[in-house]
């Protein structure tokens, strides 16, 4: 009678950890948030200052930005750039909070003063852009992490189930480095894939094979063991775009070890992916893009509002719909490389193989009129009859009258698009990149 039971927990509690999971991914929109526990020593001013320097270790993406020439002059800009703050009382997560009454003086004595702050994100950024500091956007690859650790002489693959203490550290030094991790279910199919062996011995085929069930862009690998002597030494692997970064850790302290390997991790993301801004960019490094797929507005907001969070484009235009294809002019901070890789590693779009193209000899087709995008209503179309429906709104109807989507029209063929699009299709506009949106 107890097996049945048992089988229900131990599904319960897969599906709980496959939402813990995939939740953990989005935790990179807090990135202009600090909260903190407050001392009672310490000033509101201080507590500012505190969690200004954390916002900026988020953004810029580097643990030593404090360090930096630049840091005392943007904190004395702090306080300007602060859009609320306030003081909450909280329970300590080893404290059960259930166990007392709401007014009861025995659970006033446990809560803890925490200081809560919100920075003004655009206010943040042009400080760092004039600084000349680097900037990370909220688009983040998602790493995967496969722990491994030495036990009484074995070698064992452990989940977060297994060793809670130590997830929670990763869980706790990821949201504090705004950096979203994935954890894998170390279930049956995960068993069969991938063993502690592969870990130690660094088969990164086996290590890549297991990891595309869970779709992450970067994968971790963290084995562990403590030595005779009571220190603890960490090999961390890091695979990503096809290379492998290698460092090693050793410490006393386990807990102090594991946290410095996670901002280790967040160091190295931020130096591929962090983009530094350069009060004489001329806005030269432009390319063309086309997106294929998007059939209407909710996809092309996602992909907009995709584009304008990646780190790598300083500005981006949009030139002409033609079906379901949309067609961008990206302007990028330093090397087209690093927009392609950044681009890569999220799971929107997926890149279309295309012959370089050559715009040297081609100068004509290099000029485009971009369509307006200021003024546009928030939902991308305009009532019946009104007259004054923006560029972007023309453009983005003639998204949905692809392949006869407006009632009573017959699907339209390549060369038969809607005579009132608002951009004319230009024959000449040859892409350099080609993506497919992905649903």
């Amino acid at each position: 009678m107890k097996y049945p039971h048992f089988r229900f927990l131990s599904l319960l509690l897969l599906f709980s950890l496959m939402l813990v999971g995939q939740s953990l991914a989005a935790s990179t929109g807090n990135l202009y948030e600090s909260s903190i526990k407050v001392a009672d020593n310490k000033t509101e001013k201080e507590l500012i200052a505190e969690s200004f320097a954390h916002v900026l270790i988020k953004v810029t993406g580097h643990s030593d930005i404090t360090a930096s020439p630049a840091y005392p002059s943007l904190l004395a800009k702090a306080q300007d750039a602060i859009s609320q703050f306030r003081y909450d009382y909280k329970f300590p997560e080893t404290v059960d909070s259930a166990t007392a009454d709401e007014g009861s003086e025995s659970k006033k004595s446990v809560q803890e003063k925490w200081f809560w702050v919100r920075f003004n994100p655009g206010i943040i950024d042009t400080m760092i852009k004039q600084a000349q500091l680097p900037v990370w956007g909220k688009v983040r690859p998602d790493t995967l992490i496969w722990f491994a650790q030495e036990m009484n002489g074995k070698r064992i693959l452990q989940s977060q189930y297994e060793q809670p203490e130590v997830y929670q550290i990763f869980k706790q030094r990821a949201l504090y480095r705004g950096i979203p991790l994935t954890f894998p279910f170390l279930d049956l199919q995960d068993q069969n894939n991938i063993s502690a062996a592969d870990i130690w011995g660094n088969f990164n085929d086996a290590i890549l094979l297991a990891s595309r069930r869970y779709q992450s862009q970067v994968a971790l690998t963290i084995r562990l063991e403590q030595g005779k002597n009571g220190i603890w030494s960490s090999q961390w692997n890091l695979l990503m775009l096809g290379q492998v970064q290698s460092w090693r850790l050793q410490d006393k302290d386990k807990q102090h070890l594991l946290a410095a390997g996670i901002d280790e991790l967040a160091d190295r993301l931020a130096r591929q992916f962090a983009q530094t801004g350069s009060r004489n960019d001329d806005g030269a490094n432009n390319v063309l893009v086309q997106i294929n797929n998007v059939t209407n507005f909710r996809e092309f907001q996602e992909l907009d509002d995709y584009l304008r969070n990646l780190a790598t484009i300083k500005s981006l235009d949009l030139m002409q719909t033609q079906q379901d294809k949309v067609f961008y002019k990206i302007t990028y901070r330093t090397d087209k490389k690093a927009l392609i890789q950044e681009i890569r590693l999220g799971d929107l779009l997926n890149s279309v193989e295309r012959s370089r193209v050559d715009y040297t000899n081609n100068d004509e087709a290099r000029e485009f009129k971009p369509v307006i995008l200021e003024g546009a209503h928030q939902t991308g179309y305009s009532q019946p009859g009104s007259s004054a429906v923006s560029e972007r709104e023309k453009a983005l109807n003639a998204i949905n009258r692809h392949k006869g989507q407006t009632a009573g029209s017959q699907p339209d063929s390549d060369t038969q698009h809607s005579p009132d699009i608002s951009t004319k299709i230009d024959r000449q506009l040859v892409p350099e990149l080609e993506y497919w949106l992905a649903r």
